[in-house]
């Protein structure tokens, strides 16, 4: 079993040398095969080997003796052990969870102050090849996506490892008996009135017997096949989501619209829960109903839908933008467009700007003023609107070849980014014509064989 956990850990890059691990410790099985482990490991992998285990406070006197084993065997094993007693069950009562979820916290809580006081590299748990399976099997009933069936990560944010997570517990047993392994037996493992208890003594010799008798390689299987996946997926979708978002500043940011449609809806939920993370922290009461909204909102809802999601996001479904925002919008400036004919004005009241079409004699061209320009009346496709930017947008400078994206027009010219928002374009249904105030579209020029010119000027108005 040696060679395998070996085999392991050097396959998931688990550890290097130099480096401190602590042993999250219980006094099972299979916690103390781990510690056994790498204690057997610790010279030749150049290793410093450390111990944490938590009392819960849930078992009295049996956690009591728990706790003296494990104290016993870090010392005869010569490992530094950290103990931290905890009322589980008056958090768990305080914080509105199970034993089962108060505990966990604490556990990884206390892990990580160790972890930090030994200024270590990497915390090992002692989940096993049969836990794997019930894990997976777990998720499948309570209806979770790709991220929940690919079971246990071996490695987990670079730095919780689990060395035996391809190890039967079985093999487990048998490598105690075979090494002369004592260990200690927490009852409540047999207790049916936890779920995964259940899976385990209940379910699981269910379906072998009536099933599928090597459903524990099946699950491990198929959830190994899925990490896989779930590995090239979310790859895939972070480079998706460069192509798709535009952070604005740290508490909000914008899906372009348009290219999310068009994105299959595997796609469009992963840069949603992407984008979720990176403007709340955390996913954590973000649930699948949540995205689901957000996703219909995107697709059928009007402009100027919102959403209010838990931890104080906000989405909103804008002209050409999904915008996710925490506290306060970064512009005070909505969206807005407005129809403008020739002749006409349009006052874009959230600018405090008017717009004036009309149109002249070749013989009136004058180009003086950046807020007057002149264009080839001629060359517009269908009606003029007045609207401010969106996500995605392009035009081609005057005098320049190719088009550019406005963004980029923007930085090249150093417009500050609180200003974007409130600089109306003038468009049609194909082009911006005119960045007002700024430039005009190189294809609407006006040239010596113009014989339809439009004026287009612009002017602050007083509030």
């Amino acid at each position: 079993m040696l060679a395998k956990v070996l085999h392991t850990i050097h396959k998931y890059n688990m550890l290097l040398p130099g480096e401190r691990v602590l042993v999250g410790i219980s006094g099972g099985p299979d916690s103390v095969t781990l510690l056994h482990v790498l204690k057997q490991i610790r010279k030749d992998m150049d290793i410093e080997v450390y111990a944490a285990h938590v009392h819960h406070g849930i078992r009295g006197t049996v956690a009591d003796r728990d706790a003296e084993f494990v104290a016993q065997l870090c010392q005869q094993w010569n490992v530094p052990l950290f103990v931290k007693r905890v009322d589980v069950p008056r958090l768990a009562d305080e914080w509105g969870l199970t034993l089962e979820e108060a505990g966990r916290i604490v556990r990884y809580r206390f892990f990580d102050e160790v972890l930090r006081d030994i200024r270590g590299h990497k915390i090992a748990l002692g989940h096993n090849r049969d836990d794997q399976a019930e894990t997976i099997l777990h998720h499948i009933l309570r209806g979770a996506g790709m991220q929940g069936l690919q079971g246990i990560r071996p490695v987990r944010q670079n730095k919780f490892i689990r060395p035996l997570i391809e190890v039967s517990r079985a093999e487990i047993e048998e490598y105690c008996h075979r090494n002369g392994l004592e260990f200690r037996i927490d009852a409540t493992n047999h207790d049916v009135a936890y779920t995964r208890n259940r899976i385990r003594h209940e379910l699981i010799p269910y379906i072998k017997q009536h099933f599928n008798p090597n459903i524990v390689d099946a699950l491990v299987r198929m959830g190994t096949i899925i990490r896989d996946e779930e590995e090239f997926l979310q790859d895939y979708c972070q480079k998706e989501y460069s192509r798709l978002v535009e952070a604005v500043d740290q508490n909000q940011l914008r899906i372009d619209l348009k290219g999310f449609l068009a994105r299959p809806i595997a796609v469009r939920r992963r840069v949603l829960r992407m984008a979720l993370m990176a403007i709340g922290g955390t996913l954590d009461e973000i649930g699948a109903n949540h995205v689901e909204d957000v996703l219909d909102m995107a697709f059928s809802s009007t402009t100027g839908s919102m959403l209010t999601l838990p931890n104080g996001i906000k989405v909103l479904k804008d002209y050409g933008s999904i915008v996710v925002w925490r506290g306060e919008l970064h512009s005070p400036v909505p969206p807005f467009e407005y129809p403008l004919d020739i002749p006409g004005s349009v006052t874009i009241k959230e600018c405090g700007i008017e717009v004036v079409a009309q149109r002249v004699q070749y013989e009136e061209v004058s180009f003086s003023s950046p807020w007057r320009v002149y264009i080839d009346g001629d060359t517009i496709c269908g009606r003029l609107w007045v609207r401010n930017r969106r996500q995605g947008d392009r035009f081609k400078p005057f005098g320049m070849e190719g088009t550019k994206k406005l963004k980029e027009y923007f930085i090249d010219r150093k417009v500050p980014r609180k200003e974007r928002d409130c600089i109306p374009l003038v468009v049609d249904e194909k082009n911006i014509i005119w960045v007002v105030g700024w430039q005009i579209h190189d294809d609407y020029k006006v040239t010596p064989m113009t014989r339809n010119v439009v004026q287009l000027e612009a002017r602050k108005i007083q509030s």
